[in-house]
């Protein structure tokens, strides 16, 4: 694998509407991500994602872009956003910004010209169909619900492809003139000293319009049709495209949101000459202890996420680098999503973050993972402001779940958890606005927050420092970036273990969810000799020293391990 400037990336992803509001209007903006940069330095991450910042009516959050090329007021100006990108590189810190390439909002300049008219020039940006027999073209759902189509006012039987909310309009990226418009703009911001683009949505820019109604998935008579619209045959084209035009003069590092990426798939889309540096690894995405499938089994959706993991490795096989991550803007938070609650506690917190922040690939993490940020449920669906939100809890009710039961699994999935805003300290507001705050703190704040995590040497905080210090030696950053990935111990329930080994180092990682002792003959981890001569402990979340005797190694409850395995062993295959 060709040695890439990212491929050290520890990055930071921040929501900026939350994270530090600095004029006192309630909402986050630039300045403010500008006045905590050394609190980014200090974690170790040397680039931030920063979630979309155009102009927007935000009826998607910011997802839902009126203007490419500029910054919405809101979060400040294009002056801020200069200023933010060369302070962040004087602390080594690489600025990525979130392109929204799948749709624009039904606000942008574009499409109002294409309401005007819809088979003119920017008509063939975006995709009208006519209806047929009095209703859509056909019965795709949504992925937000509700019908992908939606009638165009003033005409009879025109409709308009919005594979998200209705006022997000998806793009005709068969249209070559639309692509070259794309291009354009990524090139104008890449000149602006930008490290690169989180790629929203992207597996969905090519469709397969066939206009035949699909089978019913829902009771509603749609249809998610999701092997019509994501990772359908002709999208590397277009995404190949994308990279030789916009991307690849600038050495750009480029994150895709990528969903279901096969075998088949990996050269294309992350091999040496692929089209993106990375994709989200999503194996883990799905899994929520409080899902019906799991009900409250800490254990077996652990084993379910330790198989996911090594599944998602295997596919890739050492021919790229998956992004890791455990939390996002659209997750509700790990600690809530991964542990029940008798299942949580100081071990086990911070047990989740190894189980993959070693493993091949760059690593992100999420605004607020780093003190343990909590979900904060709500006692009304009148609390929660995100429209998909409101709609995932219609559906829930059309599912025959009753309102009670609806909020219950919106209280546990919600990914408006993630967007509470950041508690930096014990202040009204928690530190994070001077005014009314756009959206509910966590009443937990004046508890869980920055500044006391930051006076405490035990705390949440300084682990994850750690973390990123073990991963970042100068004597192991490369064994962990391009040293080769060997599970371990896959038949014991509750137990994530994998070596990384290059001809330098041999490193084991080891993470227990049980809640019990787990006593492990050190012969399984093909460490025996290894062990017990000059091994390394680099990390353990206990403050007692770990337990090796008499040819076993004891993993304590919730216990996390990572060991620079010693003597003769160290480094050979």
């Amino acid at each position: 694998m060709k040695k890439q400037w990212w491929h050290r990336t520890v990055g930071y992803q921040i929501y900026p509407k939350s994270f530090q509001d600095t004029n006192g209007d309630g909402i986050g903006d630039l300045q403010g991500v500008i006045r905590r940069l050394d609190k980014i330095a200090a974690l170790g991450a040397n680039v931030i994602w920063l979630c979309p910042v155009f102009p927007s009516p935000m009826v998607d959050n910011g997802y839902d872009v009126s203007d490419y090329m500029d910054i919405d007021p809101c979060f400040g100006s294009m002056e801020d956003m200069k200023e933010l990108i060369a302070k962040a590189k004087e602390k080594g810190i690489r600025i990525l910004m979130d392109l929204v390439a799948n749709h624009s909002s039904d606000q942008h300049e574009w499409f109002q010209k294409a309401l005007r008219d819809p088979y003119g020039k920017y008509g063939n940006y975006y995709v009208f169909r006519e209806g047929r027999a009095g209703g859509p073209p056909n019965n795709w759902r949504s992925i937000f619900g509700g019908s992908a189509w939606e009638k165009v006012p003033g005409r009879e039987n025109l409709y308009y492809l919005h594979l998200f909310t209705k006022q997000q309009p998806d793009l005709n990226w068969e249209n070559p003139e639309l692509r070259e418009e794309i291009c354009r703009i990524i090139r104008e911001w890449m000149e602006l000293g930008l490290g690169g683009f989180r790629l929203d949505a992207i597996s969905h820019l090519k469709k397969n319009y066939d206009y035949e109604d699909l089978p019913a998935d829902g009771p509603d008579g749609l249809c998610l049709a999701f092997d019509h619209i994501n990772n359908v045959k002709g999208l590397s084209d277009f995404l190949l495209e994308l990279k030789e035009k916009a991307f690849a003069p600038s050495d750009a590092l480029t994150i895709g949101e990528y969903d279901n990426m096969k075998p088949e798939d990996v050269e294309a889309v992350i091999g040496e000459n692929g089209s993106f540096s990375s994709v989200f690894d999503f194996s883990h995405t799905h899994h929520n202890v409080y899902y019906p499938e799991w009900n409250g089994d800490t254990l077996g959706m652990f084993n379910d996420y330790r198989d996911r993991l090594f599944e998602a490795q295997k596919v890739v096989d050492g021919r790229g680098l998956l992004c890791n991550f455990l939390e996002n803007h659209d997750k509700n938070r790990c600690i809530d999503r991964f542990l029940a609650k008798e299942d949580r506690n100081p071990h086990s917190i911070r047990m989740l973050p190894v189980t993959n922040f070693f493993l091949p690939g760059i690593v992100f993490l999420y605004q607020g993972q780093e003190i343990g940020m909590r979900d904060f449920p709500k006692k009304s669906m009148d609390e929660y402001v995100d429209a998909p939100t409101h709609a995932e809890y219609e559906e829930f009710l059309k599912k025959g779940l009753t309102p009670e039961e609806a909020l219950f699994r919106i209280n546990s999935n919600s990914r408006e958890h993630s967007r509470t805003p950041m508690q930096w300290d014990g202040s009204e507001n928690a530190g994070f606005t001077t005014g009314t705050p756009w959206f509910a703190v966590n009443p937990n704040y004046t508890w869980l927050n920055y500044e006391a995590q930051e006076k405490d040497p035990d705390s949440l905080l300084h682990f994850y420092r750690k973390l990123v210090s073990v991963r970042r030696r100068p004597d192991l950053e490369e064994t962990f970036i391009y040293g080769r990935l060997i599970p371990r111990l896959q038949d014991r329930s509750g137990i994530l273990a994998y070596e990384r080994r290059d001809e330098r180092n041999r490193i084991l990682v080891v993470t227990s969810a049980l809640s019990e002792e787990m006593r492990l003959p050190l012969a399984e981890a093909d460490a025996t000799e290894a062990l017990m001569n000059e091994s390394e402990l680099l990390l353990d979340n206990y403050e007692t020293a770990p337990l090796f005797e008499k040819g076993e190694l004891t993993l304590r409850p919730w216990e996390c391990l990572v060991i620079r395995l010693g003597g003769k062993e160290r480094g050979t295959d």
